[in-house]
């Protein structure tokens, strides 16, 4: 699991951010205040290992949309994870610097993890290598040195677990389409491969949880299947109406809502689990009291992945434990991230305030650094 994000210039977040994780963990904030670039600093690692780092940087539209701007010197931005993976801790950081000749470069690189009670690391800076094992591949100064050393048994449980990183924003109106079959794995991040990664699972790991759901939802689902039509997969919907007559649907006349949740529960269930799943604002679409519904499938799969939320949702907020709250700020165009602040953690276990009641009346705030405590 990740334990701590490092993070310094990615988007909108501050420089030396420190933000610790739990094995569910919510970011609530206004709007604007950088949730969703927490979310996309974890999954920049994920795509830079599995389509390089120039790819990573291009498919956010140029590493100036990806560092934090500044109107001088280009600032330093670093992404740092500490892990505990099942071989042992690990760790994995890298810095890209401005350069006069190139758009970037990658100033330092660190990889540290321990396998079977031994240590393996490796330390890239400014093209010196330093390593415990004889590796030196070949890095352009634009380049990361860990998918190079994917493939190698000793560092391949850290570029695995890093690799397998998802964070989710579901589209509606793309599970409400056909799909054309996509063997990839696991489901893509606004459910692109949303009826191949049905059609494919074993029914008995996600079909029965799924039917309930939509059940609760919609009050009358019995029966969901995935269809070939004209070479395109078809989910369908088996709805019984008050005469208990049973008529199959296309996916695509369900609500915006029952879709969501759809997608959101099916990405909850995938098998093999997940290791990191992250999802964003999942209440949205769905009525305020279907939220519970949602959170007891997020709080089931963080027993089996890592579970990461952002959200708006007093409802969401009612389900969840102060300790696994983070409040996200933002002042002058900086986002930074803390625990709840003590008072209010206090008032949540005394039961004077529910943490939906604090949202809605007068907001969760962030726990103020002790030096501040200090001098106030």
């Amino acid at each position: 699991m990740i334990k701590r994000l490092r993070v310094s210039n990615f988007r909108s977040l501050g420089s030396d951010l420190v933000i610790e994780f739990e094995q569910l963990t919510v970011f609530v904030g206004q709007n604007g205040a950088g949730k969703s670039n927490i979310m996309d600093a974890l999954l920049f690692v994920a795509d830079a290992l599995h389509m390089g780092l120039q790819g990573a940087i291009a498919q956010r539209a140029g590493i100036q949309a990806v560092r934090r701007w500044s109107d001088g010197h280009p600032l330093n931005m670093r992404i740092g994870i500490d892990l505990l993976l099942p071989t042992g801790p690990a760790n994995y950081e890298f810095e890209i610097v401005g350069d006069k000749t190139l758009e970037y470069r990658v100033k330092r690189e660190i990889a540290h993890l321990t396998v079977d009670g031994v240590n393996h690391y490796f330390r890239v800076e400014d093209k010196v290598w330093t390593s415990s094992a004889e590796l030196r591949p070949s890095v352009t100064p634009t380049a990361l040195a860990l998918p190079a050393v994917a493939g190698d048994a000793r560092f391949a449980p850290l570029a695995d677990f890093l690799k397998s990183i998802s964070t989710y924003s579901i589209f509606p109106d793309t599970l409400r389409c056909a799909q054309k079959y996509d063997p990839s794995k696991p489901m893509l991040r606004h459910g692109e491969n949303w009826a191949s990664i049905l059609h494919d699972q074993p029914e008995d790991t996600w079909k029965p949880d799924l039917i309930a759901a939509m059940q609760k939802l919609t009050g009358d689902v019995q029966n969901i299947k995935v269809e070939r039509a004209a070479g395109l997969l078809v989910p369908r919907v088996l709805h019984a109406s008050g005469s208990k007559r049973e008529k199959w649907f296309d996916v695509g006349q369900e609500s915006d809502g029952t879709l969501r949740a759809a997608g959101i529960i099916t990405a909850l269930l995938q098998e093999p689990p997940v290791p990191v799943i992250g999802v964003e604002e999942p209440e949205l679409t769905i009525h305020p009291g279907a939220v519970s519904i949602l959170v007891d499938y997020l709080r089931q799969a963080s027993r089996k992945s890592q579970v990461i939320v952002c959200t708006h949702s007093p409802e969401m907020l009612d389900l969840v434990g102060p300790d696994e709250v983070r409040v996200v700020t933002r002042e002058a165009g900086i986002t930074g991230v803390r625990r709840l602040d003590t008072a209010q953690v206090d008032a949540v276990r005394n039961k004077v305030m529910s943490l939906g009641e604090l949202q809605r009346t007068i907001g969760l705030r962030p726990q103020l650094d002790l030096d501040l405590m200090a001098g106030a």
